[in-house]
C-alpha cells in the first residue's frame, strides 16, 4: 500500500484557484469556483493529516496548514457557493488556500510566487481596492512604502 499522500489534487486545487485572484479584481471577467470541490479537496487534505500522512512535511508545515484550513472552514461556514462570500472573504480564502498550496510545495520559490491579495486604502479617500500579486510583490510595495516614509522629510543643502 502507498503511504506517499496523495498531493497532486492539491496542486490541482492550486492551479485551480490561480484564476480566483482575477475574481477577485473582476467578478464578471472569471469563471465561476465551485465551493463544494474546494471544501471537498481540504476535508481530504485534513483527513490526510489527520491519519498522520505527512511523509516530507515538517511539523510547521503541518501546523501553518492546519491554521490556514481554519481560515478556509470559517470563511466557508454556512455558504453553499462563491457568490455568497464578500470580497473580504473572497481575498481571505484566496490568501489561505495558497498559503495550503505553498506549504505542500514547499519551496521559498513556492513562497515567494504564491499569488495573494489585500485591501488597502486608496490614498484622500475612505475607498478600499483589492491588489492581487504575488508575496514577493507585495514585500517589494511594502518595503517601498516604509522606504518612502523613512526618508527624511527636510531637503537640507540638497535641495537645489
Amino acid at each position: 500500500m502507498n503511504k506517499q499522500p496523495r498531493w497532486g489534487w492539491l496542486l490541482a486545487l492550486g492551479i485551480a484557484c490561480s484564476s480566483f485572484a482575477a475574481l477577485a479584481q473582476d467578478d464578471a471577467a472569471a469563471p465561476p469556483q465551485k465551493l463544494d470541490r474546494i471544501l471537498a479537496q481540504q476535508q481530504e487534505l485534513k483527513r490526510d493529516l489527520d491519519a498522520g500522512k505527512t511523509d516530507g512535511m515538517t511539523t510547521r508545515q503541518v501546523n501553518a496548514i492546519r491554521k490556514a484550513q481554519v481560515d478556509v472552514f470559517a470563511v466557508t461556514d454556512g455558504k453553499t457557493s462563491l457568490d455568497q462570500l464578500s470580497m473580504d472573504e473572497k481575498v481571505r480564502l484566496e490568501n489561505a488556500l495558497e498559503r495550503i498550496n505553498a506549504e505542500v510545495k514547499n519551496t521559498r520559490a513556492g513562497q515567494d510566487e504564491k499569488q495573494v491579495c489585500w485591501r488597502e486604502r486608496t490614498s484622500g479617500t475612505t475607498m478600499k481596492v483589492t491588489r492581487c500579486g504575488t508575496e514577493a510583490e507585495k514585500r517589494e510595495a511594502r518595503e517601498g512604502a516604509r522606504d518612502f516614509l523613512d526618508r527624511p522629510k527636510v531637503c537640507g543643502d540638497r535641495c537645489g
